[in-house]
């Protein structure tokens, strides 16, 4: 046998090694993605539902009903101020509902969880109960003379906001109460 052959036969011999070498890495990284995407949903998953379980709580409901109904009254009376002055943020009666906003929105804005799936099922209740807040808040800041307090709330709102409105493009919907297509003005207004 000539060298020349040899030679020809052990290179393309070389050449089906590193192919199939290379076809056998990209299916393995293809497998560790599929590992990684899983391991990411999983994650998000367990997130969501540690979150929901904030939701649930009855203490974060009661700080709801709180805002909802009491909070703009509340802020309306003279003593307000003062009450805040002596009273420990921790026991304020909506502080339960703000605080866990707060954390979530610093979970979401850094990554942690993903706002989306959050925005799908309570963006509702996210922008409602961030808006009856926002009085507060813009006292809070002024008061403690912090514009950083409450950033991560406000962020998350406006980044809900930003889902609900596309949303709301992609699929509008008729207002049951007057039958005209529903906006995010009727978080106003809307249920609570």
């Amino acid at each position: 046998m000539n060298w020349e052959a040899l030679s020809a036969i052990a290179t393309a011999f070389t050449g089906l090694v590193i192919m199939f070498t290379v076809i056998v890495g990209m299916q393995q990284a293809r497998v560790a993605l599929q590992q990684i995407n899983e391991t990411h949903r999983a994650t998000q998953l367990d997130g969501m539902m540690r979150i929901f379980e904030k939701f649930d709580d009855e203490r974060f409901i009661r700080a709801r009903q709180y805002i909802n109904t009491e909070l703009a009254a509340r802020m309306a009376q003279p003593d307000f101020e003062d009450y805040l002055r002596a009273t420990p943020a921790t026991e304020y009666p909506w502080m339960a509902a703000l605080g866990t906003l707060e954390r979530m929105g610093v979970f979401v804005k850094m990554g942690l969880l993903e706002g989306e799936p959050f925005y799908y099922h309570w963006g509702n209740m996210i922008i409602g109960t961030t808006r009856r807040l926002r009085p507060f808040i813009d006292l809070q800041r002024k008061l403690q003379d912090n514009p950083y307090l409450w950033k991560d709330t406000e962020w998350m709102a406006a980044d809900c906001e930003t889902f609900v409105r596309r949303l709301i493009a992609e699929d509008p919907r008729n207002r049951p109460s007057t039958g005209e297509i529903f906006t995010l003005d009727a978080f106003e207004t809307g249920s609570r």
